[in-house]
């Protein structure tokens, strides 16, 4: 297998190919090389061979006589999701998360430990120690695991395989991706979260065809997937909803402005739960946390919410307009069939995403507004790693 980032995102013709059958393989398995041939357009002598040449590598299994209505019965194909497998890792702000997976992107074995603060290389060593447990585990050939993808916030140089992060914890300026190939030799590539997520939920999650689909995660990044291809703009760096910390954020006309204000993943909510301390004091939110306002979370909140408090379902909805201003901006930009909340926020349930819907309802023009569903993430906490190793996954069929 090439190194994984050596031919970037221009496929060649036969790459596509391999990408197009083995994708409909995956998604639709088993199936006929007849139906392969309709669902890619693709001309049957060419699917045939191709088919023939994944069955010799080990990728497709022929499983059998489909029930045919008279004529020659064709053979049923469908992906060996053994074959290969993939790491993805979910480099968060708070933890970091690895997933071994298998080519259909089921989850094998997971680790999770905290994400060192103020420390790149204690940040590398943690992602080493949790490829490390990865990689043994009892009855998975190491030799068949064949590339390691690292989803992070940040602003990420894919090629160089580094992130500058913008949330106050250590940059990493070191090739990852270098590094990773040589302590493991697996080749590695890095991408950035709010993307692997949109991946992982669009190839894996969400069971849509859905042309335009946009992942939120949270109030601070966004995935983009246009025709089943991620949008990465120019400089490889498209998603990020947030502004650079540039201005005076104390200006009435800042102040004033949703779109201007710098978010959090939390999307503000703790410190507005804390400014209502003095006159709603006996909220469930601050009975959980023992009035001590410095343990207040998004966790808490979403409890209290659930238990029908007043002040935290205000905030959920406070929190789901203001995010819904901004995506309806987005939608009317970008004309989207699906928008997907995740980034955590997803857990807050119906008060904070049906006050997205609202918003986008009254915000956006009538056209994209009935055309976008807004649905929460169904990958929970894994969908950055699971989307990572998709994206190892699609690069593993490409190169096939």
């Amino acid at each position: 297998m090439r190194n994984l980032e050596s031919e970037g995102e221009i496929l060649t013709d036969k790459e596509r190919k391999n990408l197009a059958i083995l994708e409909t393989v995956k998604r639709s398995g088993p199936i006929s090389k007849a139906d392969v041939s309709k669902i890619t357009k693709l001309n049957i002598v060419t699917v045939s061979n191709y088919v023939n040449d994944f069955v010799e590598k080990g990728l497709i299994l022929e499983r059998g006589l489909d029930v045919s209505s008279g004529g020659r019965r064709p053979t049923m194909i469908e992906l060996n999701p053994k074959a290969y497998y993939v790491i993805g890792i979910d480099l968060a702000v708070n933890r970091i998360i690895g997933v071994l997976t298998d080519l259909d992107a089921k989850v094998i074995a997971k680790e999770k430990a905290p994400r060192p603060k103020d420390n790149a290389e204690a940040v590398i060593n943690t992602i080493v120690d949790i490829i490390s447990k990865l990689i043994k585990v009892p009855d998975i050939d190491s030799k068949k695991i064949n590339g390691i993808c690292i989803g992070a916030s940040g602003v990420i140089d894919r090629e160089a395989g580094t992130v500058r992060c913008t949330e106050g914890i250590a940059s990493i300026y070191v090739p990852v991706n270098t590094l990773l190939d040589q302590k493991f030799g697996i080749p590695a590539m890095m991408e950035h979260d709010a993307t692997a997520a949109a991946y992982g939920e669009w190839s894996v999650g969400l069971g849509t065809d859905a042309r335009v689909m946009l992942y939120m995660y949270s109030g601070v990044g966004c995935g983009i997937i246009i025709n089943g291809e991620i949008y990465r703009g120019v400089s490889g760096t498209a998603g990020e909803v947030s502004l650079k910390e540039l201005l005076d954020y104390s200006s009435n006309w800042a102040q004033n402005s949703i779109m201007l204000k710098p978010w959090d993943l939390s999307l503000g909510m703790p410190d507005e739960a804390k400014e209502a301390f003095s006159k709603q004091a006996d909220s469930r939110i601050f009975k959980e946390v023992n009035s001590d306002l410095t343990k207040i979370t998004t966790d808490v909140i979403f409890k209290s919410a659930k238990e029908n408090d007043r002040l935290a379902i205000e905030l959920l909805e406070k929190a789901g307009e203001r995010l819904g201003v901004r995506i309806s901006f987005l939608v009317n930009l970008l004309n989207p069939g699906v928008v997907v909340i995740g980034g955590g926020i997803e857990a807050a349930g119906p008060p904070l995403i049906d006050a997205i819907k609202r918003m986008i309802k009254t915000c956006c023009f009538e056209e994209m507004a009935e055309a976008v569903k807004i649905i929460p993430a169904r990958l929970g906490e894994d969908s950055v790693a699971i989307g990572a190793a998709s994206l190892v996954v699609r690069k593993v069929f490409a190169q096939a």
